[in-house]
């Protein structure tokens, strides 16, 4: 068994989103990244762009081009703030909600097949694995999400 941590966890993320952005993508015709959004907007619904990237790990530059395509795939939209014009704020179309709650049945099953042949006990030591590597390495990069 490999233990070297980072190179494992690393190895992980990228075989599982490859496998989920496929799947998402080859069900409802859009990618994970931009599903990982819908969702971000749904939960946070007033965040600046700013929060936004920071919630899902992206910097301003991939934040403005996963923007854009959602722009013009008509799954959110720029709306001028009501209290300063200055501020734009994003906002999830009827269609992007409807592709979001077409990824929702798609990512619970996906949930299902990481926790299938594992005990709870095992799962739980797996979710406080992760949620304390979370904890700890987002106190040094800002990353509350």
């Amino acid at each position: 068994m490999d233990r070297r941590l980072f190179f494992m966890l690393n190895r992980a993320r990228a075989v599982l989103y490859r496998y989920a952005d496929k799947g998402v993508e080859e069900a409802i015709g859009v990618p994970a990244a931009q599903v990982s959004l819908l969702f971000a907007l749904d939960k946070l619904p007033q965040a600046s762009m700013q929060q936004l990237g920071e919630a899902l790990g992206l910097n301003n530059s991939a934040m403005t081009g996963l923007v854009q395509r959602m722009k013009t795939n008509k799954l959110i939209e720029r709306v001028v703030s009501q209290e300063d014009a200055r501020v734009a704020h994003l906002r999830m179309t009827s269609k992007g909600r409807d592709k979001m709650n077409a990824a929702k049945p798609l990512l619970s099953s996906l949930n299902k097949q990481l926790i299938e042949g594992f005990s709870t006990d095992e799962i739980n030591t797996v979710l406080k694995f992760l949620n304390t590597v979370h904890a700890r390495f987002s106190q040094t990069t800002g990353d509350t999400e």
